[in-house]
């Protein structure tokens, strides 16, 4: 088997794994609910230890080589190229972060005035920054859920979303780079999303510990997930300079 082959293997085990274990969460919350377990000051540990996630998150949206343990999740840091203008060509090897300057990345990118951000990793480090306000206002200060089986529900959906996020480019035909960018948000949002509803539904220790291990992994899952598709998109390049 090639290696971009078993990549792409390893990429869709851990996806099966993430969507397993998310279809798993409403069954354990379910249970939970029956079955009170909560503790002393659960909010402010649940609260502090998924601001961290998220933290982490960030980290790998801006940062995404601080984070890699082997080239099979390895990216490259940002770069720039002052000699070069920020319009795509299929004249590598000029990369731009992890994706080089290449037709089949632009949509991969937001081009933001003279600079060039990739999609997906803003998206996760935007919607990263926006649990974190939503932690601090329901874990720390308290803010109730209107609604928490709408909220419930909502992150269910987006997690699931973005886990699935590179099907659903192929099926929309490879849509821009704003797309990315947003179903990134809701992928980082709906982590919390689903979190806090469980939380208010169930006020289990069980279940958010479960979450929050969960998330971690997908975590993990959507960077193997990234890389895993620049490999495909590189291996059908009749390109060979760019080829590290």
């Amino acid at each position: 088997m090639s290696v971009i082959g078993s990549a792409e293997s390893w990429s869709k085990l851990f996806q099966g794994i993430s969507l397993l274990g998310l279809g798993l969460v409403p069954l354990i919350l379910i249970r939970a609910m029956m079955i009170s377990s909560a503790i002393e000051s659960q909010v402010y540990v649940v609260g502090f230890s998924f601001i961290t996630i998220c933290l982490l998150g960030a980290i790998v949206g801006l940062r995404p080589s601080t984070c890699s343990t082997s080239r099979f999740i390895g990216f490259n840091h940002q770069t720039r190229d002052t000699e070069q203008d920020t319009s795509f060509s299929k004249e590598p090897p000029v990369r731009r972060g992890h994706h080089y300057r290449c037709e089949d990345f632009s949509t991969h990118v937001l081009n933001i005035g003279e600079n060039v951000f990739c999609a997906g990793c803003t998206g996760l480090s935007t919607g990263a920054a926006i649990a974190i306000v939503g932690s601090l206002f329901y874990f720390i200060i308290g803010v109730p859920l209107v609604v928490p089986e709408v909220i419930f529900w909502t992150g269910f959906a987006g997690v699931a979303v973005g886990i699935d996020q590179h099907r659903v480019y192929r099926v929309l035909g490879n849509p821009r780079g704003a797309f990315r960018f947003m179903l990134n948000v809701i992928f980082a949002l709906g982590a919390f999303l689903l979190l806090a509803g469980a939380d208010q539904l169930a006020g289990s220790i069980a279940v958010d510990s479960y979450i929050l291990l969960i998330a971690l992994f997908w975590i993990y899952t959507r960077i193997a997930m990234s890389k895993t598709e620049h490999n495909r998109i590189c291996s059908q390049c009749s390109t060979k300079l760019c080829r590290t």
